[in-house]
């Protein structure tokens, strides 16, 4: 999640001390700015700092809250109410993995989501667990389940919370809401398959309505009539795809879901007009798109969705990452990225989508903003298939015939330097800042150009 702070998290050791406002870490950063650059980076929290309890938040017998590892989503606002800053940080665990958040009392059972009130010179003044109670759509779970976050020895837990974002009135939401993911397919807590999770109120909700898939991130477009437009970017290898949720607020339920429209949407699969694409047969230019429905979605499990879209036409790409509304114009345009690492789509491209702003599931475009395999390896050449299935009848992964994803076939490594396999983007009114990923043919890009990983940005 991209906000206006900049936060560098380094895992590290455990040493913090106060600041003038907020507490900060004593560790170095490992993230450096180029001697070039007009801006630095200032290191605040680390893996392992303990940081004073959210009053009123405590379990019994907790002295301190402890900064837990694998931090990934992150979504900033300021309270309304109260004027703090207030930050969602997601822990991108395995449901195999247990933390203690609280150090001494029982370890937490796969991924969560912290929540820290910031200082304004950027240093953590409290912190706690974002959610107590647990929430099956608007179904508190049974019994202790569902007064608490899965802990060690509970039959299940949540698996990888990756990319998320935070949603509020900007997006047409009722009050502040942070949503993230479960990014792996094996381990889930619901066992038809991954889940994007909400958190309101100190509770969690999960959201099955959004479709089982194994989401690297879903953004949710700001709006301000009663349609909630959800885009949720499949990190499932090849082919994955690019899914769109639309619900009606229901603005008089006592439900929190129901009353942000996350409840009895349809969801739709990017699919091209005149035929079914992929990243073999779709390299560059404009390809008109349209968005079909998948009827029964809520109900399918991961591998079944997989098979719904793929069977409705779906665009099939390799290994989509993230997404992001064009701050200029979020009814009409949204960037997407992929990672690529092999078929048809090595090194990772940047799409733009546009969208009807008055009804988001008619015919709009996809744009390729760059194609890295074209840039990098300028003398490579595609080929693909458009005819038959993408995926396995079981939803296994792509076929080799019909339906190849297709492969590029890579020239000898050109001169020119160009961001590639791209993980994350940022997008503002002038600029789009990409950060790097790691894949075996990027990672030869690295070694020609550059030692290390880096973020670059490009004006769009």
């Amino acid at each position: 999640m991209k906000s206006t702070s900049i936060i560098a998290l380094a895992s590290l050791s455990l040493a913090s001390i106060l600041h003038a406002q907020g507490i900060k870490t004593t560790e170095s950063a490992y993230l450096l700015a180029t001697p070039s650059s007009n801006f630095t980076f200032e290191p605040i929290v680390t893996v392992g700092d303990r940081l004073p309890i959210t009053p009123g938040t405590a379990p019994t017998g907790a002295t301190d809250f402890a900064f837990c590892g694998i931090p990934d989503a992150m979504g900033i606002y300021k309270d309304r109410v109260s004027g703090q800053n207030i930050l969602f940080v997601a822990h991108e665990t395995n449901s195999a993995t247990n933390t203690a958040p609280f150090p001494g009392l029982t370890r937490y059972k796969g991924a969560f989501v912290s929540r820290f009130v910031m200082a304004n010179d950027g240093g953590v003044v409290n912190g706690s667990v974002a959610h107590k109670e647990l929430f099956l759509e608007n179904t508190q779970a049974a019994g202790v389940l569902g007064t608490r976050p899965p802990q060690e020895g509970d039959a299940a837990g949540f698996t990888r919370f990756c990319s998320g974002s935070f949603a509020g009135p900007e997006q047409g939401m009722d009050r502040p809401l942070f949503l993230t993911n479960e990014e792996s397919s094996g381990g889930t807590y619901d066992a038809a398959g991954s889940q994007t999770v909400v958190i309101a109120d100190g509770k969690m909700y999960t959201a099955p309505d959004l479709g089982r898939v194994a989401r690297e991130t879903t953004m949710v477009q700001p709006r301000r009539d009663a349609l909630s437009v959800v885009i949720s970017t499949e990190d499932e290898g090849s082919p994955s795809y690019i899914y769109m949720y639309v619900g009606q607020k229901q603005r008089r339920s006592a439900n929190v879901l129901d009353k942000n429209g996350l409840t009895n949407g349809k969801i739709y699969v990017l699919a091209g007009r005149d035929a079914q694409h992929n990243e073999g047969t779709f390299t560059s230019g404009s390809l008109p798109t349209k968005w079909v429905e998948i009827p029964n979605a809520a109900t399918l499990n991961s591998a079944d969705l997989a098979n719904a879209a793929d069977a409705q036409g779906g665009f099939g790409f390799v290994r989509v990452e993230d997404s992001e509304f064009d701050p200029a114009q979020p009814t009409r345009s949204m960037f997407i990225a992929t990672t690529g690492g092999g078929l048809s789509n090595r090194l990772g491209r940047l799409y733009e989508v546009t969208m009807n702003p008055t009804d988001p599931t008619a015919n709009g475009t996809l744009n390729v903003v760059y194609n890295a395999d074209t840039i990098v390896y300028p003398a490579g050449s595609f080929s693909g298939g458009a005819v038959g299935s993408l995926v396995d009848p079981d939803g296994a992964g792509p076929l080799t015939a019909p339906g190849s994803f297709g492969i590029f076939t890579q020239g000898t490594i050109g001169t020119t330097d160009y961001p590639v396999s791209i993980d994350n983007i940022a997008v503002s009114k002038d600029f789009i800042v990409v950060c790097e990923d790691r894949n075996g043919p990027a990672d030869a890009v690295f070694a020609n150009f550059r030692p290390q990983r880096r973020c670059m940005d490009s004006r769009s």
